[in-house]
């Protein structure tokens, strides 16, 4: 299966079922976007799939700059050099889960603290599926970064982001502390011209 159908399955699939079961097909997107000849003429532009709950995860990263997770740094700095590159936000497995070392692609789940915390799957789709509603998103509708991230704002204050998006979350509390600030400086970021 090339590079772009299981990347179409995956997004569909993964709007479609949710956490359903989805194996690894294939070496991590960045691995086989660079293994395509590009070809300026017939490329599609760049989507990133990134899951509901990870547009939150990503606002310290956007604002700063700065991430010291493996997967989520290197898509926040690809949504940063570009704020208009497409995101389809999604119910489950996306563009920062696959690649995890964590992720297991046999379960559709993370096994990160999963002895500990094993609502910690469920509460994340549930947290994926909230993002999606309040934000009023349409699947399957890429939007470019800097005006989703603009919608957000604009859409997800502290109370609704503590009592409405990441309400199942176990460390709600903690994030909504940094919330605000965080929204701010991711926003200005994506909005800070680019060097030609």
């Amino acid at each position: 299966m090339n590079f772009c159908r299981r990347r179409e399955f995956l997004n569909a699939a993964s709007v479609l079922a949710g956490a359903g079961v989805l194996g690894w097909f294939g070496p991590p997107s960045d691995q086989a976007a660079a293994a395509q000849p590009a070809n300026p003429a017939t490329s599609k532009p760049e989507v990133l799939t990134i899951r509901g709950h990870h547009l939150f995860d990503m606002l310290e990263a956007l604002g700063t700059g700065k991430s010291s997770h493996k997967t989520l740094g290197p898509v926040a700095q690809k949504i940063r050099a570009n704020p208009k590159i497409l995101i389809k936000v999604v119910v489950g497995v996306d563009d920062i889960c696959a690649p995890c070392e964590w992720w297991d692609h046999q379960k559709s789940l993370c096994k990160r603290n999963l002895d500990k915390y094993p609502q910690d799957n469920e509460n994340s789709l549930t947290s994926d599926r909230n993002a999606i509603r309040v934000l009023g998103l349409k699947p399957e509708h890429p939007i470019p970064a800097d005006e989703l991230y603009r919608l957000i704002r604009a859409k997800v204050d502290k109370k609704v982001f503590a009592e409405q998006v990441c309400v199942a979350c176990r460390l709600v509390h903690q994030c909504k502390e940094t919330y605000e600030p965080n929204i701010e400086a991711a926003v200005k970021a994506l909005s800070s011209p680019r060097p030609q």
